[in-house]
């Protein structure tokens, strides 16, 4: 349809609306025209033009009343106007759809842009571990091991010398608590390390994530600003994948083994912070005298004047070394 016949169509369709609300009528069918024309801001020309295509079409038709001269629509006419306002009513309905739709479009893209950018600052603030530093901390935990292994085999056990274990365990225990705090600087250090090879795959994979997010929006122009930021992002995540790639995969592996011997060796210190005594209950009859209560390692030296009945000790079932059952008072 040439731009003409758009125009003829606009002005019909608008004469059409508007005789669908009124009749026009005047005194003369020119000046019946020119309200017409006026109404419609075009020429008397186009209006009268149109006031023919119309009335060839049936759509409207003159009329006499009361002495004046118009237009109104026919029969057929008002069906086309009723057409026309279901079309219009379509119309609407589907740029209402489309736009809602598009809001949508927006607001998911929107998500998934702050989404990627989210993932992406959560590795700008990754603490990279100093390559220059794995030999001496792999090495040094190493030496730490063994020595530990060394420390375990001087543990003072209760029943081979029950007379001077008391002391022993005191000077011993220090040295466990020393070691089991090495042990967890160890630990920490040595996972920064032991991570990596974890790390590389989360991060190969939020960038394939990245990278599918902007091939999806790239070629949308409204998207042109968040597809610019993903670049920006992914080029940094792409240099700290580069550094992580960089580490020795069998130096990485070897941390791995490093991280388990390190765990198993902080419960075996905590084992070892424990006394060797194996205590459990006894009765013992009493007498009036004053004894003195095994002294607990890891508390002071306690007394107790005995008094009748059978009081409740404790023995050593591997040095048989005995103390007093201490109650506990829940109240």
């Amino acid at each position: 349809m040439s731009n003409g016949d758009t125009g003829n169509q606009s002005i019909d369709d608008a004469i059409i609306d508007y005789l669908a609300k009124k009749s026009v009528a005047d005194q003369t069918e020119k000046l019946a025209l020119a309200r017409i024309s006026s109404k419609m801001e075009v020429s008397s020309e186009q209006a009268e033009m149109s006031i023919s295509r119309l009335s060839a079409k049936n759509l409207i038709r003159k009329v006499y009343l009361q002495g004046k001269v118009g237009f109104e629509l026919t029969p057929k006419g008002k069906a086309a106007i009723e057409v026309l306002a279901k079309a219009e009513t379509a119309r609407i309905t589907r740029q209402l759809q489309e736009a809602i739709h598009q809001d949508r479009k927006a607001k998911l893209r929107l998500g998934t842009v702050n989404r990627m950018n989210s993932t992406a600052d959560k590795w700008l603030n990754y603490l990279m571990p100093d390559s220059k530093l794995a030999d001496k901390i792999e090495q040094e935990a190493a030496q730490f091991l063994a020595a530990t292994k060394e420390t375990e085999n001087k543990r003072p056990l209760c029943h081979v010398d029950p007379q001077n274990y008391d002391q022993q365990f005191s000077r011993y225990r220090p040295e466990i608590e020393t070691l089991t705090k090495q042990n967890i600087n160890f630990t920490k250090a040595v996972n920064s390390y032991a991570k990596i090879k974890s790390h590389l795959q989360l991060i190969s994979a939020d960038i394939e994530s990245i990278n599918q997010t902007i091939s999806k929006y790239e070629p949308m122009e409204e998207a042109k600003a968040q597809v610019s930021q993903l670049k920006t992002s992914l080029g940094k995540l792409k240099s700290i994948q580069a550094q992580l790639e960089s580490f020795d995969m069998d130096r990485l592996a070897r941390f791995e083994e490093l991280k388990v011997r390190l765990e198993d060796n902080f419960r075996r210190l905590e084992v070892l912070k424990r006394s060797t005594h194996e205590f459990t209950p006894i009765k013992r009859e009493s007498s009036g005298e004053t004894a003195a209560l095994y002294p607990d390692p890891e508390g002071p030296i306690k007394y107790s004047r005995k008094t009748s009945g059978s009081p409740l000790e404790e023995k050593c079932s591997r040095c048989g070394t005995t103390r007093l059952l201490t109650p506990v008072d829940i109240g």
